[in-house]
This record gives C-alpha cells, structure tokens and sequence, in this order.
C-alpha cells in the first residue's frame, strides 16, 4: 500500500494538508523553483522522492502536493545542483544531517543546514564522500546557500516564509502560500493578470501599489 506524503513538518502521515502549512502542485512548484528554468514538475517529483525517502524505507511514497517546507528544500536542491552536485551527494548530505539531526523532517529547511550545516558536512560524510570541504568547489556551495538563506526568514529556526524577489514573498500563512506582492496580500497573478487588460499605473492606483511595485510584480513573473 503506497502512503502519500503531504506535510513538511512530519513523516509520511496520513492527515490531510493544513492550508496554513502551503500546498502546491508540482506544476505550482515547478513556476516558482523552476522559474529560471532550472526545474520542471517531474524533475521536482523526483528530487522530492530522493530527498523524503529515508533509508530503510520499504513501502512507495506517493508524494501528490508540495507544502511549503518542501518548496524551501526543492529551492536548496536547485541551487546545489546548479552550482555541480548531483543529487546523489544531495541525498548522502541529506542522509549525515538526519543522523545529526534525527527531529528535522526537513533539514534543508532548518536554521542549522543554513548556518552550521554547510561548514560540518564534510565532518559528517568522513570515510563516505565529500560535497563540501576540502572540494575546490567549496566557495560556491558555500555562496549558493548563504546567499538562499538571507531570502528566508526563519521562527524557531524553521524556514516560516521566502522574500523570493524585492517585490514579492511567498508566506504559507497568507493567501495559502501563493506568491503576493510584498507586505501585501495581493497575489501576483491577480496583479498579472489586470497587466494584461490595463497599463502599469492604472493597476498600481487599482491597489493602492506603487508603480516600482507593479514593474517588479511584472519583473518577476515574466
């Protein structure tokens, strides 16, 4: 019988989605990781079945829906693969950090990967393989997550909301996680969508936004 994945907070429950923990499609997923066009929903399927799956694991894992922690983790795995690790070396990283950190869920997600993370996980994968360490590509694993973290705002030390753009955030507790005009609960689409029937400053007199905002909204989505 193959149990379906839902939650970021927990593993492999049954319990349906809370709405304030954000739910996303994989083609949802796919605009917002993939919005350079990095990722596509089958690529994120994938990457999330690597990086759920504990060793051990004998039952299939029907993953149908994104929450917002797994956005988080999907970004992470993004960046790393962008900078040369395959996702193989993600999973062993993965693999020392729960070993670690058994209570993290989502360890790509949690304070520690972003500050004590990336410096000890050649400590953690001693005697099994290195991504960062002595690796010449160090630096850029290294930049990649520090630059991610100082998008991510963090309670508890667990990623709580992104500022994915100087224009926009994604904040699971607002409009169900989709992507809103900064500071604002203003979904980006809407205000894609009336850019379609009218110009820049009428939309942005329409909510009461400036005309930098709109252009960034517009920036961004494009």
């Amino acid at each position: 019988m193959s149990r379906t994945t839902t939650l970021a907070n927990e593993s492999f429950t049954g319990v349906e989605p809370r709405l304030c923990a954000g739910i996303y499609s994989f083609p949802q997923a796919a605009a917002i990781v993939g919005r350079r066009g990095r990722a596509t929903p089958q690529q994120l399927r994938r990457w999330l079945t690597a990086i759920v799956v504990r060793s051990g694991e004998s039952d299939p894992v029907e993953i149908e829906t994104v929450s917002f922690l797994d956005l988080v983790s999907l970004e992470t795995v993004s960046r790393l693969r962008d900078q040369g690790a395959s996702l193989q070396k993600v999973r062993k990283v993965l693999e020392a950090l729960r070993v670690a950190e058994p209570n993290l869920a989502r360890p790509l997600a949690h304070r520690s990967f972003f500050t004590d993370g990336i410096s000890v996980w050649a400590e953690l994968l001693e005697g099994t393989e290195e991504l960062v360490g002595r690796h010449p590509r160090q630096l850029a694993f290294r930049e990649a997550v520090r630059v991610f973290a100082d998008e991510i705002r963090f309670v508890d030390d667990t990623a709580t909301a992104w500022d994915i753009s100087p224009w926009v955030d994604i904040d699971p507790s607002v409009c169900f996680g989709s992507p809103v005009v900064r500071g604002t609960r203003i979904p980006v689409k809407t205000i894609v969508t009336n850019l379609a029937e009218a110009p820049v400053r009428e939309v942005a007199d329409w909510y009461e936004l400036s005309v930098a905002q709109v252009r960034g909204v517009a920036e961004f989505a494009a």
